[in-house]
């Protein structure tokens, strides 16, 4: 009897700890279910689901490692991360490329490069802002680019930069005033007919369009830096390691976060009503401060060809402070035009790492 007594305990608690492992399983897949809706829902409209999507990679980790521990298990149960995980498959090719194959087009085509240059003091401890000018001077030239996008350019005055990028004989930018100027400008080697800016309500973010004449096409080019998150996550960590401050601080983080995701949502909304607005081909390029699991890329890649997808390799992480797995800056071309040789450059000038494409038009 005893014996029968023990093996009843031991079948309870079997079922007890198979329920309880369901349940995580289906708050996992519902919460990896709740990314991918993300991309669909605008943030300034209904904000939630966007946690979700900013946590994708670990939710989707998650699930991989629950599926491992049901299939070791052998348990049916393990259908339930099987199909959470089934669409994260079309996701995967925006973080990284496997074996792309190489594509070799012809035709007109020009090379463009966008770079959050981080006011030329955001790469290498202890290196100055005019060194680290000096040095992205020469990647530059080295590159050879036709057209060149910066975000968080900084210069002493607005006529420097003229005499510096002396081959470059086109511009347009747009500056805020502070102890020095500083926002985003775009060079190119081509002329720019007419410019534009699209600045947003209580931000230093903006976004400078300017149409190009490359041959016998005008072809826009939007030259976006979209609201950063302005959080040092080595602070919010060493914070968070004081357990009586945890709370608060976790509340205090997301509470940014929903802000900084509402701001870029309307910012977002704005640039594609300037985008559907205009009778020209356009590049939409820079920083979008957001993962391809979000709404902006969502909604700025929609009828777009994202140059890392058409002809990327490796992992497309672009922010060297989390590197391999943020990627926040982007090429969008149109998509009737065609792109290859993406090229994520490694330089350890800026906490982002420079993009370059070749993008075909005829």
């Amino acid at each position: 009897m005893k014996k029968r007594r023990s093996s009843k305990k031991h079948t309870k608690g079997v079922s007890f700890s198979g329920t309880v492992f369901r349940i995580i399983l289906i708050i996992c897949a519902s919460a990896l279910v709740l990314s991918y809706l993300s991309i669909f829902i605008d943030p300034s409209v209904f904000w939630f689901p966007m946690f979700f999507g900013l946590y994708f990679i670990p939710i989707c980790f998650i699930n991989v490692i629950l599926l491992a521990i049901s299939v070791f298990k052998r348990k049916m149960y393990m259908i339930i991360p099987i199909i959470a995980l089934i669409p994260a498959l079309f996701f995967a090719d925006l973080f990284v490329k496997v074996g792309n194959e190489e594509k070799v087009y012809h035709g007109d085509n020009f090379k463009i490069l966008t770079y959050n240059v981080g006011r030329f003091s955001a790469g290498i401890k202890g290196e100055t802002p005019d060194r680290t000018y000096g040095r992205i001077r020469e990647f530059l030239k080295e590159e050879n680019a036709d057209i060149v996008c910066f975000q968080e350019f900084m210069t002493k005055d607005t006529t420097s930069f003229k005499q510096l990028f002396g081959e470059y004989p086109y511009y347009s930018y747009h500056f805020f005033k502070g102890n020095r100027y500083f926002g985003n400008i775009t060079l190119s080697k081509y002329p720019i007919v007419s410019s534009d800016k699209i600045t947003f309500k209580k931000s230093t973010n903006l976004c400078i369009l300017s149409d190009i004449a490359i041959n016998d096409n005008i072809i826009r080019v939007y030259n976006c830096h979209l609201e950063s998150y302005s959080i040092s996550f080595t602070s919010v960590i060493k914070r968070l390691g004081k357990k009586s401050d945890w709370t608060d601080e976790f509340m205090e983080l997301h509470g940014k976060l929903k802000g900084t995701n509402i701001r870029r949502s309307e910012q977002v909304n704005d640039i594609l009503e300037q985008v559907n607005k205009s009778s020209h081909p356009s590049v939409i390029c820079g920083d979008f401060n957001d993962t391809p699991i979000s709404y902006t890329y969502h909604t700025l890649s929609k009828n777009k060809k994202d140059s890392f997808v058409e002809g990327g390799a490796g992992f497309s992480s672009t922010y060297s402070v989390l590197w391999p797995l943020l990627r926040i800056d982007y090429i969008l071309l149109p998509g009737e035009y065609q792109t290859d040789k993406h090229k994520i450059t490694r330089v350890p000038f800026s906490d982002h790492y420079p993009i370059s494409t070749f993008i075909y038009y005829n």
